[in-house]
């Protein structure tokens, strides 16, 4: 089975706080499109990382894939956090 028959067998009891307008609903519909393609199973879930051959992660590949990604944008949200001073020294050592 695919995710698509699924959905199309039920009616999707879906809601949201909010309208989707704009980009968020064309966000949730290219999700649900993506979704559409994957195939069911009854076999054991597995959780496999993409960053390595052997699907172990580990935070040096998590590094290795954000430095091979290319610079980071500085409007990410990380870079807005506020860490009080005596943490923020012991950050960068």
């Amino acid at each position: 089975d695919y995710v698509a028959t699924s959905l199309n067998s039920a009616p999707l009891n879906i809601q949201f706080r909010r309208s989707l307008v704009g980009e968020h609903w064309n966000a949730w519909l290219h999700m649900v499109h993506r979704l559409m393609d994957v195939q069911l199973s009854d076999h054991t879930d597995t959780i496999r990382s993409k960053l390595t051959t052997n699907g172990i992660f580990s935070v040096k590949s998590m590094y290795l894939d954000l430095i091979d990604s290319g610079p980071l944008p500085r409007s990410l949200h990380i870079w807005r956090i506020k860490v009080p001073l005596r943490i923020k020294i012991f950050m960068w050592f």
